[in-house]
């Protein structure tokens, strides 16, 4: 059975990934692939797919890949370039639009509105999840302000830095969006659907958020679990069924 590898460009939100990678762990070997670089130093998407490819050559089988919003847009970018290095992927709250990002939201609200951030973040971040509280806002409002002071984002307030938009790939892949999702929106299926192969999976969770993940990780499971159990696999290595994070790595340019 293939294991699977969680792509992780912004590991200070991984927090409301972990419960869905743990469930996915009790069937399958989980590895997380966390990346971090140095705020002083240019991040260029040719410098991810170096770090990639380096730690997944090292793996003896081709992984199944899971990854969330941003991440997920660069695990599809990088798997149009690199196919024989996946077994499949997962997307989740990813749409071909690669702008279509919440922390690109964020930006474009910083640059035109005279609000401070967290201003800005209180606003946003009940639109990213099922349940909203305040008490919850001011709790996850320190998880986002270090997400954008410290991990992976393409852009800033004073300019545009744009990934290309994703396109089909030649391997499985299976899709889960949520239906009111704002930073993807509701149109997000059709632009999925030129892109599909036969055997590919798009599934829109009604009344879904961008993390519905968090709150709702055994259903995402269940998804899961079912489209990789119809990808056939000609080897089963022997894993323990534990969540691992050996491949986390900081990386310096």
């Amino acid at each position: 059975m293939s294991s699977i590898l969680w792509i992780d460009l912004q590991p200070s939100v991984f927090c409301f990934n972990k419960k869905l990678a743990c469930i996915l762990s009790q069937s399958r070997h989980v590895r997380r692939w966390s990346f971090q670089h140095d705020l002083d130093e240019i991040c260029s998407l040719s410098t991810i797919f170096d770090f990639l490819r380096e730690t997944v050559d090292q793996l003896d089988h081709p992984p199944h890949v899971v990854a969330h919003g941003l991440s997920g847009t660069v695990a599809s970018l990088f798997a149009r370039q690199f196919p024989k290095l996946f077994r499949s992927l997962t997307l989740i709250s990813v749409d071909p639009i690669s702008t279509n990002q919440w922390t690109s939201h964020y930006l474009e609200m910083r640059r035109k509105l005279p609000c401070a951030r967290s201003s800005i973040l209180s606003h946003i971040i009940p639109l990213l999840f099922d349940k909203k509280s305040n008490d919850t806002n001011l709790v996850l409002s320190g998880f986002f302000e270090k997400c954008l002071d410290s991990d992976f984002i393409p852009g800033s307030i004073a300019s545009h830095s744009l990934l290309p938009n994703l396109s089909s790939i030649d391997i499985p892949l299976s899709i889960i969006n949520g239906s009111h999702d704002f930073v993807i929106d509701q149109n997000s299926a059709l632009r999925w659907k030129p892109h599909l192969k036969n055997g590919d999976r798009f599934y829109s969770l009604p009344g879904g958020h961008h993390f519905s993940h968090f709150s709702q990780p055994k259903f995402y499971g269940r998804l899961i679990n079912s489209f990789l159990e119809m990808i056939p696999d000609s080897f089963s290595p022997a894993f323990p069924n534990q969540f691992h994070s050996s491949l986390s790595r900081k990386i310096s340019l």
